[in-house]
């Protein structure tokens, strides 16, 4: 949507396929802070931070150049990201639920590092194709703050909790980017992202009861713990 006001329509509807590229290279990071945080040495959330850029970096590039088909890319990140929600849904959970006051200090540092990241993606089309800021944008420049609090603050089992139940919901961003490309063109920026978020939500429902029918819990089993 951002992209459409800044850089116009035609500019976001080619950029909404990348994005879903970029979904894979989002998955990438994701799977690469997971992997890390099993090292248990010092400096172990500087590690996992440098893991999961490198990751993600990595896959990024790649994936830039990778042509798009509008059908078959959309089958083919949906099958990945299923596979892996899949996987990461046999993993046992060993996080626990602790109850701890945000601190202002928290809120600073996860708003300050939220807002650099969303304006450095969106000043991406600036400096970089279409295809580079299309992958770019699906940056995890929300979770990122939030995951780096929390292995800080509690565990890296905390962190990969987080990191585990994020792929389940990668598939509905597909969906939406699928429904851009299609709406904007023809109902503008405002009525095609309403459609596009609706559109979502179906296949979010639709994703979920058969999950539930399959027997597939993608939702942490976790242990209680209050910490006064």
């Amino acid at each position: 949507m951002f992209f459409s006001i800044e850089q116009g329509i035609d500019y976001a509807v080619e950029a909404s396929l990348y994005n879903i590229h970029g979904l894979l290279a989002l998955l990438s990071f994701i799977i690469g802070y997971y992997i890390s945080t099993f090292y248990k040495r010092k400096f172990d959330i500087f590690v996992s931070i440098v893991v999961s850029f490198m990751f993600y970096l990595v896959a990024a590039f790649i994936l830039a150049y990778v042509p798009i088909h509008i059908v078959f890319t959309p089958i083919a990140v949906i099958t990945i990201i299923t596979l892996a929600t899949l996987y990461f849904a046999r993993q046992p959970d060993n996080a626990k639920i602790i109850n701890t006051k945000i601190t202002f200090k928290d809120l600073f540092f996860r708003t300050i590092l939220t807002v650099v990241l969303f304006l450095f993606v969106t000043s991406i089309p600036k400096i970089a194709p279409v295809n580079i800021a299309g992958i770019f944008s699906a940056f995890p420049s929300m979770m990122f703050p939030l995951l780096i609090i929390v292995h800080f603050h509690h565990s890296s089992n905390q962190a990969r909790t987080i990191l585990k139940n994020t792929p389940s919901g990668l598939s509905s961003i597909v969906i939406f980017c699928v429904s851009i490309h299609f709406t904007y063109p023809t109902l503008g920026v405002l009525l095609g992202t309403i459609i596009s978020f609706i559109t979502c939500v179906v296949y979010i429902i639709i994703q979920l009861k058969l999950l539930d029918y399959f027997g597939i819990n993608v939702n942490a089993k976790q242990k209680h713990l209050k910490n006064n």
